[in-house]
């Protein structure tokens, strides 16, 4: 197979043309038409010539994965869009949650993933593949294509931990934000990660680079889910070598660095991440640097989960609602700015947590 021209940043492309021996402007020509009007074959190019559409056929190809199924939520208006990673068996799930006039695209970094979250379906598959920067960015293109323009917001939210597919995760947001492309907004797009010591920080300064200065105002949201450490370890086993005190001090750096609100991503697990300490300890984080709490109910996923989570596996938890509105109640009332997250294509296995790269019958 060629190489996958989505991969390549413009100024890759400009390196690229001048090795086939033609003018650098033929690249400014060749990036908006495949990553602004998603055209998928050479031969479709405006304004170049025929010549240069066979010297860019003997070294690229325009490789999309193979969208496989598309499934409809019958409650709400989510899509979940099933892919093939083309030369492999690996298979990649993609969100697309419309509500309130807003379509967000939740895109996965991995194939699989390797943080191993508790309560994570992906992670729950184990490790498979990273996602190259144009893989990353078919899904969005796709789904662009499927709903006839762009969305609102991209959040890298869907399969797999984009820290730990860091460069090309960077690759795409620069080509995805490059204003003779795609030319989304920064501030339309959230990162999300559980937390890696060097990586937050590493993370704020590419953000602020000269070179990347289109991604500027990327923000970031970091998968809490408990203040308690011992805890947090037990559901999300690789903070057990990245500390919680260390990845708020990293926090509070990006913010000082990009001053970029944070987000703090906080899975509701009655009994366990609800109790008096933890509304204090969430209270006090909050007044650490500008940052608000998304509230997100369980989701029930089919793999079994461990301690102290197995009383949620196997079925559909039964989640009291008056517990989970007293306790953003008890957080509003100490200043805390606390949303709750609607449970988007929770019955196609779509939302929060349910991503597995499988087909669902």
């Amino acid at each position: 197979m060629g190489e996958n021209i989505l991969d390549y940043t413009l100024q890759e492309l400009e390196e690229s043309i001048i090795e086939l021996g033609e003018k650098k402007f033929r690249a400014a020509q060749i990036f908006p038409q495949i990553h602004d009007r998603n055209i998928r074959n050479f031969d479709e190019f405006k304004n170049i010539p025929k010549e240069l559409s066979e010297k860019l056929k003997s070294k690229f190809e325009i490789r999309y994965p193979e969208l496989i199924e598309v499934r409809n939520s019958s409650i709400d208006r989510t899509k979940k869009f099933l892919f093939g990673i083309p030369g492999t068996n690996e298979k990649i799930e993609s969100v697309l949650i419309s509500e309130k006039g807003r379509n967000t695209i939740c895109v996965s970094t991995q194939a699989g993933c390797n943080a191993g979250c508790e309560f994570c379906a992906t992670g729950k598959m184990g490790f498979k593949k990273n996602l190259s920067a144009g893989e990353i960015l078919a899904q969005i293109y796709t789904v662009t294509r499927e709903i006839g323009e762009k969305p609102s917001n991209i959040v890298y939210m869907g399969m797999g931990e984009p820290f730990l597919n860091y460069d090309n995760v960077i690759k795409s947001l620069k080509i995805i934000t490059d204003e003779k492309g795609y030319g989304l907004s920064s501030r339309k797009i959230t990162v999300s990660t559980i937390g890696f010591t060097g990586k937050i920080k590493k993370f704020a300064e590419d953000l602020t680079s000269v070179d990347n200065k289109l991604m500027r105002n990327i923000k970031l949201a970091l998968s809490l889910h408990s203040t308690d450490r011992g805890l947090r370890e037990k559901i999300i086993p690789l903070s057990k070598i990245n500390p919680l005190p260390k990845i708020f001090e990293e926090l509070n750096y990006f913010y000082k660095t990009t001053k970029n609100k944070v987000t703090f991503e906080y899975i509701y697990f009655e009994g366990l991440n609800d109790t008096e300490n933890d509304i204090k300890r969430l209270t006090k984080l909050v007044k650490m640097f500008p940052s608000n709490i998304n509230l997100i109910p369980f989701h029930p996923i089919d793999f079994p989960m461990g301690a102290p989570l197995e009383r949620y596996s196997g079925k559909e938890f039964s989640l009291s609602k008056d517990k989970i509105f007293d306790f953003i109640e008890k957080l509003k009332k100490n200043g805390v700015i606390v949303n709750l997250r609607n449970s988007a294509g929770v019955d196609i296995y779509a939302a929060c947590g349910q991503l597995a790269g499988r087909n669902q019958k």
